[in-house]
């Protein structure tokens, strides 16, 4: 793994950019030269106001210098925030990268919260197991709830562990996570999260069979599906909406036709056997 320093003078020359471009009025082009070719330590601000003279924000910057790829504890977070169904042999793989980063890092809480919820969610795949499962991310709940402020990964993980809870609890939780939620507007990955929290709830609505407030998060998931063009979820987001029709009595073949299909077109084949089953359920 490179230097800062020397990861800086990559991208500045790889841009075609000067010393003194880059170092002018944030420092010395002599200090500016001694961080690039010696790794000297400079402060935040500075490196920050480097970064955007670089035109590089701190999460690429922080990839080039571990050599193109994420960092171990960054490629974990990354695979939890696109985990989008109960996949077993998907959750074990993540549980074991986990597992071994705690060795070295046991004092990680996030990491080790998440391990916890992959446990438990690999639980739920094998046996079907609720109770147990709801146990197991019970403590991270308690942890969570107990906050004045929450953060995009703390919010991942309230969505994962969201089903375990009653409904009456799962409606509180949203409201809970929306309140942070509101902070972060248009920040990235934020409408990923929104529709994951939307379609896990209806789903929870659908098993209480509470069909019309169903519908509606359904609605909400499909406007953000449409605007951040997420046509896997959106897929999905279709089926559901054709199932709930169908209990209210109205049209909805139509919709898990179409949801069907485009799950077919995209080759999602996997998640296609997922709804098929919600099909046959409802």
């Amino acid at each position: 793994m490179k230097g800062y320093g020397e990861t800086t003078k990559q991208i500045r020359i790889g841009k075609g950019y000067t010393q003194k471009h880059v170092a002018a009025n944030l420092l010395t082009q002599g200090a500016f030269s001694k961080f690039e070719n010696k790794n000297t330590d400079i402060n935040l601000a500075t490196m920050h106001g480097i970064l955007n003279r670089l035109g590089i924000t701190f999460e690429e910057f922080f990839y080039i210098q571990h050599g193109y790829q994420y960092s171990t504890r960054d490629e974990i977070i990354t695979q939890f925030y696109r985990l989008s169904f109960n996949e077993e042999t998907v959750l074990r793989g993540l549980s074991e990268k986990c597992q071994q980063y705690l060795r070295d890092f046991k004092e990680d809480q996030q990491v080790f919260h998440i391990s916890i919820i992959l446990e438990a969610l690999i639980i739920l795949a094998k046996t079907g197991d609720f109770e147990r499962a709801k146990k197991m991310v019970e403590p991270v709940w308690r942890d969570l709830s107990k906050r004045n402020q929450l953060y995009i990964t703390d919010l991942y993980m309230l969505n994962a562990i969201l089903f375990l809870f009653p409904l009456p609890t799962v409606l509180q939780i949203k409201q809970f996570a929306l309140r942070h939620l509101a902070l972060y507007g248009n920040f990235r990955q934020v409408s990923r999260l929104q529709i994951n929290i939307s379609m896990n709830i209806a789903l929870l609505l659908m098993k209480d069979n509470k069909f019309s407030k169903a519908q509606r998060e359904i609605l909400n998931a499909i406007y953000l599906c449409k605007k951040e063009h997420d046509f896997i979820l959106l897929a999905i987001c279709y089926v559901r909406k054709g199932i709930c029709l169908n209990q209210l009595s109205l049209l909805g073949e139509k919709w898990i036709r179409k949801g069907v299909n485009m799950l077919i077109t995209l080759e999602q084949f996997t998640l296609l056997e997922m709804v098929e089953e919600e099909i046959k359920q409802y």
